[in-house]
């Protein structure tokens, strides 16, 4: 059985679920024409709600907005393009075995790139960037000591930047 919208006469204060549409324009114990349509505005607030939610759904905007648009923050390493055409890094190990330590990977870090430690360098938004990126994409990457330097040679290859400590 179908349900109908709740209609209240305003004169005699009558109370009455229209047939058809539910839509009733008169009351049926007075015949006035001052009717109530109860349930229409909540019905009305609810398809405005559905049809907000249905937009914010549709767009998937993030909540807030990145601050470095260099790299997203939803970009995965693996697509992430090379700036510059910059040469591949040279064959050999990449990281000394001596590191044994993520203090003495960073400090090798810093004395193979000095910029590294410069805010806002080239190489320190690309390291800051790619460091975000694998937070939330490859966590185990952190587990080996050597992690900075592998990332800021990572980051030096695709910017294009020679290492200081030649």
């Amino acid at each position: 059985m179908k349900q109908h919208l709740l209609n209240r006469c305003q004169n005699c204060g009558h109370k009455w679920f229209p047939r058809g549409f539910d839509l009733s324009r008169k009351c049926p114990n007075c015949d006035g024409e001052d009717v109530d349509f109860t349930g229409r505005f909540y019905l009305a607030i609810l398809v405005m709600f559905a049809i907000g939610a249905g937009i914010l759904w549709a767009t998937d905007r993030p909540h807030k907005v990145a601050k470095n648009p260099a790299a997203p923050p939803g970009t995965p390493m693996v697509y992430m393009k090379p700036r510059h055409n910059a040469p591949s890094a040279p064959a050999g190990p990449i990281v000394p075995p001596l590191i044994t330590t993520e203090a003495e990977g960073r400090a090798e870090a810093l004395r193979l790139y000095p910029e590294l430690g410069v805010a806002n360098s080239p190489i320190n938004r690309e390291f800051v960037a790619r460091y975000r990126s694998y937070q939330r994409l490859q966590p185990d990457f952190f587990q080996d000591p050597a992690w900075p330097v592998l990332l800021v040679k990572e980051c030096a290859g695709v910017i294009g930047e020679q290492s200081k400590a030649h």
